[in-house]
């Protein structure tokens, strides 16, 4: 009984805050909604990465690539051959990203530790250019796939900024959900034993290369979901949507809210996402002086992490037998 009463008291906050979030487009203008829509893509992007990133240890350079095959995927399903359900389409991007994530997974996998970024970055880059080179990948004559819109869910929905992010939030708080499921299970534990400690896991019986490949994939699988969204709600999807650049924020996201915790990279990616929107608002020229600037500093704080944390215990000790003395 106790245990089941603690479950619920960690549950109530989660729950006020969904339900205060649901509130917020009578508060906000339909800017700040859309705002707010990608954020919570981003984020949720951010929270997939994390998956293999954070719980497996895969660190991975492609992720906006697997991204791209769901929002290409829907897209194209959409534009080119007619199909306006939403549930058709993201069972299709999310069955694209699975299969890409797949392949990813059979390629990386063979290299190891720095060599496996850079195939996971060449690999991420070979998509990109793929849909930059490919004429099927285009639409409208643009370099991208337009005229996008929001397919119907078949409820007599009425769509506006408001109730795309209202459903989008939801469809967030599935996915988090879903990662938290995983992550508390024995195969986010198997995951987590691939990650600190191979030899013994293999000496134990698991085969860790398997247990990495479906990490990718369920990473992969899950980011698809967000690239359809995002193609969804910016009405277009582009190579420079999915190419290294757009992968090297999302694990700046990640490492930023904290790298294998629990909400920590879906907060990252809100965080860095409305900072670039502002500093975009603010000087489009120095825009990319203030990212560049936050990867040189997260970079410089994961190189020296133990003199920090070291650091700040001494000054937070120090503080409190001042403040006993």
């Amino acid at each position: 009984m106790t245990t089941v009463f603690t479950q619920l008291r960690r549950k109530v906050p989660v729950l006020v805050l969904l339900i205060g979030a649901l509130e917020l487009p009578f508060l906000l203008s339909s800017q700040q909604e859309s705002l707010l829509t990608r954020a919570l893509i981003f984020a949720m992007m951010a929270a997939s990465l994390d998956l293999a990133y954070g719980q497996a240890g895969l660190y991975s350079l492609g992720h906006a690539a697997l991204a791209g095959v769901g929002g290409y995927t829907a897209g194209l399903l959409m534009v080119r051959y007619g199909h306006e359900s939403f549930w058709y389409l993201i069972v299709a991007a999310a069955l694209a990203s699975a299969l890409a994530s797949l392949v990813f997974a059979l390629v990386s996998l063979r290299a190891r530790g720095l060599y496996f970024i850079l195939v996971t970055l060449a690999l991420g880059q070979m998509v990109s250019n793929l849909a930059q080179q490919w004429d099927f990948l285009k639409t409208a004559q643009a370099e991208a796939v337009t005229g996008i819109y929001i397919p119907s869910l078949g409820l007599g929905e009425d769509w506006h900024s408001g109730t795309l992010y209202q459903f989008v939030l939801v469809l967030t708080a599935l996915g988090l959900f879903t990662i938290q499921r995983i992550i508390g299970s024995p195969l986010g534990l198997a995951f987590r034993g691939s990650r600190d400690n191979e030899v013994r896991m293999e000496a134990l019986g698991y085969d860790v290369w398997r247990y990495r490949v479906v990490a990718i994939v369920l990473s992969g699988t899950l980011s698809g979901v967000c690239g359809a969204l995002f193609a969804f709600q910016s009405g277009l999807i582009s190579p420079t949507n999915i190419g290294v650049a757009t992968s090297g924020l999302l694990v700046l996201m990640a490492i930023i809210g904290g790298s294998g915790t629990r909400y920590g990279a879906f907060i990252g990616g809100i965080l860095v996402t409305l900072l670039q929107f502002y500093a975009n608002q603010w000087s489009m020229e120095r825009a990319p002086m203030i990212i560049g600037g936050l990867f040189i500093v997260t970079a410089l704080l994961l190189r020296f992490r133990p003199k920090v944390a070291g650091a700040l215990r001494s000054l937070t000790r120090g503080r409190v037998s001042h403040a006993v003395a």
